[in-house]
C-alpha cells in the first residue's frame, strides 16, 4: 500500500500502527468469538448432558433430587410433585436461552420428559470468569507481545532507513538556482545497506556531473556572447559604411535593408538564446510596465522591420493592463508572435487584443494543419510562408513563458487563421476599455 505526500518516517509509523491495529482487532474479535463458542457450544452441550443424565436417574427414581451445585441449579415442574418455579422461568419454552434473573442474567436449559419439565439454570458469572481466564488474560498478553514486537520492528526499520532519510534531507537542501551546486556530504555509515551506499555514490557523481555541465555551459555562453556579438557588430558597421557610400542608389537600397534586417534578427535571436541559456535571472529585474504601451511600441517596430504594407495590425484593448516582468523578455515574446502573425498573413488584418490577464493575437493567415499544430512549439517547425526565418520563434516564446510563469496557447485551423493567447497570471487591470490601432498614434490615457 502506497502513501503519498508524507515522509518515509511518517509512512513507516503509519504502516506499523495499522499493522498493530489490525492484529489487535483480529485478536479481540477472536477472543469474543471464543467466548461465544464457550457459551453457545460448551455450556449448552454440558447442560444437555446434565439433563439427559438426570432424566435417566429420574426414570429409576422419581424422587431423585434435582441438581444443586455452586454454579448449577435445577427445578422440576410436574403436575403431582413439582418444585416451586421462579416467575422468570415459568414462561420459557424447551431449549437453551439466556434470560434475566433476579441477580443478573442466567443461562437456562429447558427439557421435557413426559409430563415433567426440567429447568437447569447455569450461573452466567461462571461463564464470564471462564471467558476472562481463558480469553481476556491471554488477550492482554498477546496484545502486549504484539505491541512490543511492533515497537521493536519500527525501531529496527527506522534504523535501517535512517541513511536514506539523511540522503533525502541533503538532496532537499541543495539550492538548484545557485551559481554552482555545493557538493553535499553523501557519506554514509559503513554498516549501511549496499543499496544505500550505491545511491550515495551515484548522487555524489551526479552532482559533480551537473557542476561540470553548468560550468561548461556558462563558459560557452560567455564565449559565444563575445564571439558572436563581435562579427555582428562588424557587419552592422560595414553596412552603415556601405549605405553612406552608396548614397541614394535605388539598386542597393533594398538589398542593404534586407541585410540590415537580417543582422537585426540575428542580434535579437542571440540575445534571446543568451537569456534562455542563463539560469540566473538576477540580471533581468522585474519592473512594472503597461502592457498596452509595450504592445503599441513593438507593433510599430515589427511592422517597420518587416515592411509588409499589405498587412494591417490593429491593437484593441478591453482594459489597461499592468504586469511586473522583465521588459526585454516580454518584448521578445511579443515580437516573435507578431512577426509570425504578419509573416504568415499574405494580406489582411492582424488583431492584437488586450483582455484582463491575457493578450490575444489573431491573424487571418492560412492556418495550420493538426499535425503541424501538435509540434508547433518544437524548434525549426515552420509553416508555409514567403518570409525568411529560423523556425525558432514559437519555440523561444514557449520556453520564455515557461521560464517566467506565463502560459501560451495556440488555436488554429486550415483556412481560418491562427489565434495565439499569452496568459499573464500576475497582471493587474488598471483601467477600463480603450481601443488603439497601430497606426503610430500614441495610446490614449485611461479614463
Amino acid at each position: 500500500m502506497l502513501y503519498r505526500g508524507g515522509t518515509l518516517r511518517r509512512n513507516l509509523i503509519r504502516v506499523f500502527l495499522l499493522q498493530a491495529l489490525g492484529i489487535s482487532l483480529a485478536v479481540i474479535l477472536g477472543v469474543f468469538g471464543a467466548a461465544k463458542v464457550v457459551e453457545r457450544v460448551l455450556v449448552n452441550e454440558a447442560l444437555e448432558g446434565e439433563a439427559a443424565h438426570y432424566w435417566t436417574l429420574y426414570a429409576a427414581d422419581p424422587a431423585y433430587p434435582r441438581p444443586n451445585t455452586r454454579n448449577l441449579r435445577g427445578y422440576l415442574r410436574h403436575p403431582d410433585h413439582g418444585d416451586a418455579i421462579p416467575d422468570w422461568l415459568s414462561g420459557l419454552e424447551p431449549g437453551f436461552q439466556r434470560v434475566p434473573s433476579g441477580t443478573g442474567e442466567s443461562l437456562v436449559h429447558v427439557s421435557e420428559h413426559g409430563p415433567a419439565r426440567l429447568y437447569l439454570v447455569f450461573d452466567e458469572i461462571a461463564v464470564s470468569q471462564l471467558a476472562f481466564y481463558f480469553g481476556v488474560a491471554p488477550l492482554s498478553l498477546v496484545l502486549l507481545l504484539v505491541y512490543t514486537l511492533t515497537f521493536i520492528g519500527y525501531r529496527l526499520s527506522r534504523r535501517a532507513i535512517s541513511p536514506l532519510v539523511r540522503l533525502a534531507e541533503q538532496v532537499k537542501a541543495i539550492d538548484a538556482r545557485a551559481q554552482s551546486l555545493k557538493q553535499p556530504d553523501f557519506a554514509v555509515e559503513a554498516a549501511a545497506d549496499s543499496e544505500v551506499q550505491v545511491l550515495a555514490a551515484a548522487l555524489h557523481e551526479f552532482v559533480e556531473r551537473i557542476n561540470e555541465l553548468v560550468s561548461r555551459e556558462r563558459n560557452f555562453t560567455r564565449n559565444a556572447s563575445h564571439e558572436l556579438r563581435t562579427p555582428l557588430a562588424v557587419m552592422r558597421a560595414n553596412l552603415d559604411a556601405i549605405q553612406r557610400r552608396a548614397g541614394d542608389n535605388p539598386k542597393l537600397e533594398a538589398p542593404l535593408a534586407r541585410m540590415r534586417r537580417t543582422v537585426g534578427d540575428m542580434e535579437k535571436l542571440l540575445e534571446t538564446l543568451l537569456i534562455l541559456a542563463r539560469e540566473d535571472e538576477a540580471r533581468l529585474p522585474r519592473e512594472p510596465m503597461i502592457v498596452n504601451d509595450l504592445l503599441h511600441e513593438r507593433i510599430g517596430q515589427v511592422q517597420r522591420g518587416l515592411g509588409k504594407d499589405s498587412v494591417e495590425v490593429k491593437l484593441e484593448a478591453d482594459c489597461l493592463l499592468q504586469v511586473h516582468a522583465p521588459q526585454r523578455v516580454l518584448a521578445i515574446v511579443f515580437d516573435n508572435i507578431l512577426r509570425n502573425a504578419i509573416s504568415y498573413t499574405p494580406a489582411g488584418t492582424v488583431t492584437v487584443r488586450v483582455e484582463p490577464g491575457r493578450i490575444v493575437f489573431v491573424d487571418c493567415g492560412p492556418g495550420m494543419a493538426p499535425e503541424l499544430l501538435r509540434h508547433i512549439f518544437e524548434p525549426f517547425q515552420r509553416g508555409e510562408s514567403s518570409e525568411p526565418g529560423f523556425g525558432l520563434g514559437l519555440a523561444i516564446v514557449k520556453r520564455l513563458c515557461d521560464r517566467f510563469g506565463w502560459q501560451v496557447d495556440i488555436d488554429s485551423e486550415p483556412g481560418r487563421g491562427t489565434t495565439v493567447t499569452v496568459v499573464l497570471p500576475d497582471a493587474e487591470v488598471l483601467g477600463s476599455r480603450r481601443a488603439v490601432e497601430s497606426s503610430g498614434e500614441e495610446p490614449n490615457p485611461p479614463a
